[in-house]
Order: structure tokens, then C-alpha cells, then sequence
């Protein structure tokens, strides 16, 4: 783990209002605490796999935005913020985000209606938004 960046991060999320989003390449960079999101996997992918994954989703043309909600900022000295949700931004549909996240078993995909459009990302995307969640 990148303690610098790690430290940055969580100044960063400090100072803004709940809930904290952070874009999915900002969340990962630096970040290989597999305790920071899936952490409740029987068998954890690893934090490459989500990095992969989630890289890819935010490439796709029906995909404008891809952030991780951060649940702890700082869960402690040695740990990188906590998210267990990430929301997705764009025209996808619940099933394809489900395919797409398959191998990193959220416990739930579907729309973020059910979960709580965070204010700001209605405020910055009128695209839909779907949320992966995972326990």
C-alpha cells in the first residue's frame, strides 16, 4: 500500500460530506489492502480483480462514470479506506452490470434508486445510476 497516497486520500474524504464517492481509479491507486472493499468474500479475487473489473466497466461506451462509496474513511493506520458500494453511472442495464461484476460476487446489483442515489451524483450526471453492493 502506497501510505502517502493512502494518507491523501483519507484528508481528502475528511473534508467532504457524507456519503464520500471517489472515482474507481482514484480509490485503487495505491490501494492493495484487500480488506478495502469485498472484504467479506469467502474467497477474495484480490484487489486486481476489482481494479480489473471495474477499469474495465468505466471503458465501456454505455458507462460515463464509475465511483466506490466510501462506508469508513479510515478503518485504520495500516488499512485503506473502506467501500462496500460502487455506483455506476451510464446506460447499462442491471443484468449486463451483474455479468460484468460476476466473478467479484456483489451481494446485490441493481438500480441505485434502491440504495440511494448519493445527492452529488445527481447533481453531476443526468445519466442513470446502478449500484453494486457487497456485505
Amino acid at each position: 500500500m502506497n501510505i502517502e497516497k493512502r494518507n491523501a486520500l483519507v484528508e481528502k474524504l475528511n473534508s467532504e460530506p457524507e456519503p464520500q464517492l471517489v472515482p474507481v481509479d482514484e480509490f485503487f491507486d495505491g490501494n492493495d489492502d484487500i480488506g478495502s472493499i469485498g472484504c467479506n468474500l469467502p474467497e477474495h479475487p484480490g484487489i486486481d480483480a476489482f481494479r480489473t473489473a471495474l477499469a474495465r466497466l468505466k471503458e465501456r461506451d454505455d458507462v460515463v462514470a464509475v465511483y466506490a462509496q466510501i462506508a469508513e474513511i479510515d478503518p485504520g493506520e495500516d488499512c485503506w479506506p473502506f467501500a462496500d458500494t460502487v455506483f455506476v453511472v451510464g446506460w447499462l442495464s442491471s443484468e449486463d452490470l451483474a455479468a460484468e461484476l460476476e466473478a467479484l460476487e456483489p451481494d446485490e446489483v441493481g438500480s441505485a434508486e434502491d440504495f440511494g442515489v448519493p445527492e452529488q451524483l445527481l447533481h453531476k450526471h443526468k445519466e442513470p445510476v446502478l449500484a453494486a453492493w457487497w456485505d
